[in-house]
């Protein structure tokens, strides 16, 4: 598992590294970079979301939320604020204080033995990700057209996701806005 980790994560870092790239990402995407960059395979494999949020000081640097998988990690990552703010320092992404917040949804590897052990809620009591259309299935194919051969299911099949998780979001019936 560490393997597609370090795949994945090196694929990511050359799809972002240029300018052009960064300058297109949104605040949030630019921090979630960042977030990942600085930190280790233990930050990545727990964290299951990052966000900025309006700072409570006008004029201060925005907050940095961090969804984890659970609260054992919430609990360890609060107790490194300091050390993250630092390395989210030397990555360029000043903020005036970190959040740690334990998703409902537990993507990470915590939520994935509760779901084994039957702990977790019901799987089947989630709505389903609604299905990408033609024209979406073509620019994920596109966009993964540009990794390795090796990798190019694995991360296809991560970006469907992704697409379908916002997707999802747009709009709260699944469709997508125009």
């Amino acid at each position: 598992m560490s393997e597609d980790y370090e795949g994945i994560s090196s694929l990511l870092k050359g799809m972002f590294s240029s300018p052009e790239a960064r300058r297109s990402m949104s605040a949030n995407q630019r921090a979630a970079y960042v977030w990942h960059n600085v930190n280790g395979d233990v930050e990545r494999a727990h964290t299951t979301g990052v966000f900025l949020k309006e700072p409570h000081v006008k004029g201060a640097a925005p907050i940095l939320g961090v969804y984890v998988d659970s609260r054992m990690r919430a609990v360890d990552f609060r107790a490194n604020r300091e050390v993250y703010r630092a390395r989210l320092s030397m990555g360029g992404l000043e903020v005036s204080e970190i959040e740690f917040i334990v998703s409902q949804y537990g993507h990470g590897a915590a939520s994935r033995k509760e779901r084994a052990s039957g702990a977790a809620a019901d799987e089947t009591s989630k709505a389903p990700l609604p299905e990408l259309t033609g024209s979406e299935q073509d620019t994920v194919k596109k966009l993964a057209e540009s990794v390795p051969e090796s990798l190019r299911g694995s991360v296809y099949k991560a970006m469907s996701l992704s697409f379908r998780r916002e997707k999802s979001r747009d709009t709260n019936d699944g469709t997508s806005r125009p």
